[in-house]
């Protein structure tokens, strides 16, 4: 199959072919990624966000012109949190080549490889009769296909002006959940982000399974902080932001290729927006 695919793609350079899909709508699929994180297309979509889909080959020649690009417009789109949620869909790779790829080329979006759990990588090309690679197809929350055809993806900053030219926004998606805090992203490898309703000095502390506090943190704006979690091993997490009112979960991956935990992220339902 990899042979094939790497005949047309060869083809595609030859003739001027662009890689696309033949569809006008999307095609649901659920799938865990190489992060464990399910992946369910239409509810992706219901709660607001565009869907971009790369379909790629780890080990192509686009890949050190092509895959650094996508990561940096998944970077600018808020890594998954914000109105564009990315997904790489590679039909030729397991979970060790993905993990080669990601050190290779320092890029971190999701991937659904050819052995992923649920719909596999190569179902999802056969659905969106995916043929050609490298393709680039984003999809609306409307469930309509708004790009089928950005190629060659050769410079970022063209890539993400071409993204926003096509995506939709829905003016009812929020930054922060509806008691005032939002985490992101997810999955995380470094540094967590949390936005708040709430503002002024804070105190974070992080607590393992045991009940032993492994991080405090005293933060002087909570609306809008940081947090470095790169010393902290895989595992399950307790966040507490001054109190306790919601749990959060969130994958995070903590090796940056592999190894996931979950933070559980808790705030004083006392604090109210300034």
């Amino acid at each position: 199959m990899k042979k094939i695919l790497l005949f047309v793609f060869a083809l595609s350079l030859s003739f001027g072919i662009k890689a696309q899909t033949s569809l006008t709508e999307a095609v649901d699929f659920q799938s865990i990624d190489d992060y464990g994180t399910e992946v369910h297309l239409f509810d992706i979509l219901d709660r607001g966000q565009n869907v971009a889909l790369y379909f790629f080959f780890s080990d192509a020649e686009t890949s050190p012109y092509f895959d650094p690009n996508i990561a940096q417009a998944y970077h600018h789109f808020g890594d998954n949190q914000g109105d564009v949620y990315f997904v790489g869909v590679a039909p030729s790779d397991d979970s060790l080549t993905i993990a080669n790829w990601r050190m290779e080329y320092d890029v971190d979006f999701p991937v659904i490889n050819r052995i992923s759990v649920g719909h596999d990588a190569h179902e999802i090309c056969e659905d969106y009769g995916v043929i050609v690679f490298s393709t680039f197809v984003l999809i609306a929350p409307d469930r309509s296909i708004t790009i089928d055809n950005i190629w060659p993806i050769l410079d970022a900053q063209e890539l993400i002006a071409e993204i926003e030219d096509n995506m939709v926004i829905d003016d009812n998606i929020a930054e922060v959940s509806d008691e005032g805090l939002g985490i992101y992203p997810n999955p995380a490898s470094s540094v967590i982000s949390i936005k708040s309703l709430a503002s002024g000095n804070c105190d974070v502390s992080i607590f393992d399974m045991a009940g032993r506090c492994v991080k405090n943190i005293k933060i002087e704006d909570i609306s809008n902080a940081t947090i470095n979690i790169e010393d902290l091993d895989k595992g399950v997490y307790f966040v507490d932001v001054n109190g306790k009112v919601e749990v959060l979960r969130i994958v995070v991956s903590c090796t940056r290729y592999a190894n996931n935990f979950i933070l559980v992220i808790k705030q004083d339902p006392t604090r109210t927006a300034m």
